[in-house]
C-alpha cells in the first residue's frame, strides 16, 4: 500500500506539472494580470491557562502540583486562483509560528517554539467540466465529523493551540454528484502522535502513511448519512515507528438527522489489523458515539445536548487486542472528541474510555454563547495494563463552563473554567485525591 501510494502520487504530480503552463516571475503590481484572484489572510492566537492539581495532587513531570503557562499560534495564508479553461487551478501557501511560554500542564513542552508549514497545495477544480476536484500537497483531510480523519502532522509545540491539522503530502480526489458525494485520498503523515501518551513516552512516530474512501449521501437539506474505510500503516521501530510493524483498518458508518429542532448524530467504527505486539496479535476494536441536541426557537436560543462516546480497551482475558486506535481523530468543538478540558486533555486518550456528556447552553447576546457541561469519565476496561489494572472503572467527574464571544468579524474571545473530582480508579493509580481546577483565556485575531 505504501509503495503503491507513493508511485501514484509521483505520477499524478508529474502529470499535473507537465500539463500546466510555465510561468515566469511577475511584478507584484501585475498579479491581477496573472491570477483571477489573489488573497492574503491569517490569524494570531494567544492563550493562557492556570491549573490547580491537574493530576489530582500528584506532581507533574516538572515537579509541580499546579501550573500556569501561555501559548501563541500565528499563521499567514497566500491563496491564488486561475481559470485555465479545462480546470480552475487554485493554490495556497501558509507558514505558521507556534510557541509554548513556560511549562505546559501536559508536562511536554517547556519554553519551546516552532516554525513550519500549515498549508502548501494545488487544487484542480471541476477537471474537464466534470464534478471531480483533485488536491495535491500539504493539506487538511478533515473527513465528515473527524471521528477518524481530522489531524495530521504533529505541531511540535503549543499542545492546546493545536491548530495545524494538515498532512505533509497528500493526494485527495473529491466528487460531487448531487446527493451523492465521495472522497478518496492517500497521505504521508510525517511526525505522528497517536495520543498524548506517545508524547509522554518520548516523542512522535515517523514514516507513516494512510489512505481512505468516504461516501456521503444527503437525504435532504438537514439529514445525511456516510460511511467509509480507512487504513493506516505504521512501520517498525527500525524505520521510525514504535515496536513492531503496526497497521489499522477502520470501517465506519454514521448519520446526522434533524427533525423539528432535534438533531440526532451517531457513528460506529470497527477496527481490524495487526497491533504490532510481539506474537502477531490481531486488532479487534471499536468505537462509537451517539448525540442528541434540541434547540429551542425562543429568545436566548437555549439548547440541550446529551452525548455518549465509547472507545474500546484491551480485554486481558482474550487473545485479540481490543484497544481502539484513535488514528487521526480531530477537534470539532468543546468536548467533542477531546472530551474534558482536564481529563481529555491530559489523562485519558481516545482509547479504553467511556464518556457521558450532558450540556446546556444559551446566547444571552448574539453571537455570544455560554455553555455548561457535566462529564462522567469511566474506563472501558479496568483490567487492561494501560491503566492498571485497577479495582474500579470510575475515573472522574468534570464540570466545564465556556463563554465564546466573537466581539467582531476579526476578534474572537473564549473564557473557560472547570472543576474535576477524581474517581476511585484515578485515586488508585495516582495515589492522590485532590480536586482539580482550571481557568483559561483564548484570544483569536483573524484578518
Amino acid at each position: 500500500m505504501k509503495r503503491f501510494g507513493r508511485i501514484l502520487m509521483v505520477v499524478v504530480v508529474l502529470g499535473a506539472c507537465f500539463c500546466a503552463p510555465a510561468m515566469a516571475d511577475v511584478e507584484i503590481n501585475k498579479l491581477n494580470e496573472v491570477f483571477d484572484s489573489f488573497t492574503i489572510g491569517g490569524e494570531i492566537n494567544v492563550f493562557y491557562r492556570y491549573d490547580k492539581a491537574p493530576w489530582f495532587g500528584s506532581k507533574t513531570a516538572w515537579g509541580q502540583s499546579s501550573t500556569n503557562y501561555g501559548e501563541t499560534f500565528s499563521r499567514i495564508r497566500f491563496t491564488a486562483a486561475k481559470d485555465l479553461g479545462w480546470t480552475t487551478l487554485s493554490g495556497q501557501f501558509a507558514p505558521f509560528y507556534a510557541e509554548t511560554i513556560g511549562k505546559d500542564f501536559y508536562a511536554v513542552y517547556d519554553n519551546e517554539s516552532q516554525v513550519g508549514l500549515d498549508q502548501a497545495w494545488l487544487k484542480f477544480a471541476h477537471i474537464a467540466g466534470s464534478p471531480l476536484d483533485l488536491t495535491l500537497g500539504r493539506q487538511n483531510l478533515e473527513i465528515e465529523k473527524m471521528f477518524i480523519m481530522g489531524g495530521g502532522d504533529d505541531q511540535g509545540t503549543a499542545n492546546w493551540l493545536y491548530l495545524r491539522n494538515s498532512f505533509p503530502m497528500a493526494a485527495r480526489l473529491d466528487g460531487d454528484f448531487g446527493a451523492l458525494k465521495g472522497t478518496v485520498f492517500y497521505a504521508e503523515v510525517g511526525d505522528y502522535v497517536k495520543d498524548w501518551t506517545d508524547l509522554f513516552a518520548g516523542g512522535t512516530e515517523n514514516n507513516i502513511n494512510t489512505a481512505g474512501l468516504n461516501l456521503h449521501f444527503d437525504l435532504n437539506e438537514k439529514s445525511y448519512f456516510y460511511g467509509g474505510v480507512f487504513h493506516k500503516d505504521e512501520p517498525p521501530a527500525s524505520e521510525g515507528g514504535v515496536g513492531n510493524e503496526d497497521n489499522t483498518t477502520a470501517f465506519d458508518i454514521g448519520l446526522d438527522v434533524t427533525v423539528f429542532g432535534l438533531q440526532l448524530e451517531g457513528e460506529y467504527v470497527k477496527q481490524t489489523g495487526d497491533t504490532g505486539v510481539v506474537g502477531d496479535i490481531d486488532r479487534d476494536a471499536n468505537a462509537y458515539f451517539a448525540s442528541a441536541t434540541y434547540s429551542f426557537e425562543i429568545p436566548l436560543a437555549p439548547y440541550l445536548r446529551a452525548m455518549y462516546a465509547s472507545f474500546s480497551g484491551d480485554d486481558p482475558n482474550t487473545a485479540d487486542n481490543e484497544e481502539y486506535d484513535p488514528m487521526f481523530i480531530g477537534f470539532g468543538n468543546w468536548n467533542r472528541w477531546i472530551i474534558g478540558e482536564l481529563v481529555g486533555e491530559a489523562h485519558l486518550p481516545n482509547s479504553n474510555k467511556n464518556d457521558l456528556v450532558l450540556e446546556a447552553g444559551f446566547s444571552p447576546k448574539v453571537p455570544m454563547t455560554i455553555s455548561l457541561m457535566y462529564i462522567i469519565h469511566k474506563l472501558e476496561e479496568k483490567g487492561t495494563l494501560v491503566y492498571g489494572p485497577v479495582s474500579s472503572d470510575d475515573w472522574a467527574q468534570e464540570w466545564n463552563l465556556f463563554v465564546d464571544w466573537p466581539l467582531s468579524e476579526h476578534l474572537f474571545t473564549h473564557f473557560g473554567v472547570g472543576y474535576t473530582t477524581p474517581g476511585d480508579a484515578a485515586t488508585e493509580l495516582l495515589g492522590s485525591d485532590d480536586d482539580a481546577f482550571f481557568t483559561q483565556l483564548w484570544l483569536n485575531f483573524s484578518f
